[in-house]
């Protein structure tokens, strides 16, 4: 089912044909390239973050969950890069490509690294509903709005997985 939002990212790329990003940025407004850049940089951070963790983890159902971070992580660089070459936006310096270290550190438990996942992911949520909710370009918002209904498929998952292997900070039950 085609939603509004989708026709005007429709009609938004057919009347972009054949303009350069020069004439493209004159659509874009400064609020969507910070949060364009922004996200980037907070994705990016995040992976390189997740880079320096993953080869510590212990946990098989761990291992899983973080992959399934990574693949998240790594769709939306890709994605916010994609915009960033359409408006032809300066990109920020990327991460190694693989941090991994011969040294383990055993006091970094898969219990530290499951609120490592989860911190990263939640720190998305304002970033990406509050530059979704400034955003008036069809094919950013559309961007955004892909990268936190992603980010909340993410969060459902670790909340799951945290409770499952009683590494989530549950609040108390309330029995009145």
């Amino acid at each position: 089912m085609l939603t509004i939002v989708d026709l005007m990212d429709k009609f938004q790329k057919i009347a972009d044909i054949g303009k350069s990003a020069r004439e493209k940025q004159r659509i874009i407004n400064v609020v969507e390239v910070f949060y364009i850049w922004d996200v980037l940089v907070t994705k990016l951070d995040a992976l390189e973050t997740i880079q320096i963790f993953e080869y510590m983890i212990k946990d098989n159902d761990l291992t899983l969950i973080k992959n399934r971070v990574k693949e998240g992580l790594l769709a939306g660089i890709d994605d916010m890069e994609a915009l960033m070459r359409d408006y032809d936006l300066p990109f920020p310096m990327r991460p190694p490509a693989d941090v991994s270290s011969t040294v383990q550190i055993e006091i970094v438990s898969d219990r530290d690294i499951f609120q490592m996942l989860y911190e990263v992911i939640a720190a998305f949520f304002p970033i990406l509903g509050i530059g979704f909710m400034q955003s008036t370009t069809p094919d950013v918002r559309k961007g955004l709005k892909n990268h936190l209904l992603l980010t909340i498929e993410l969060q459902e998952m670790l909340v799951e997985y945290g409770k499952l292997k009683g590494s989530l900070n549950q609040p108390p039950v309330y029995r009145p």
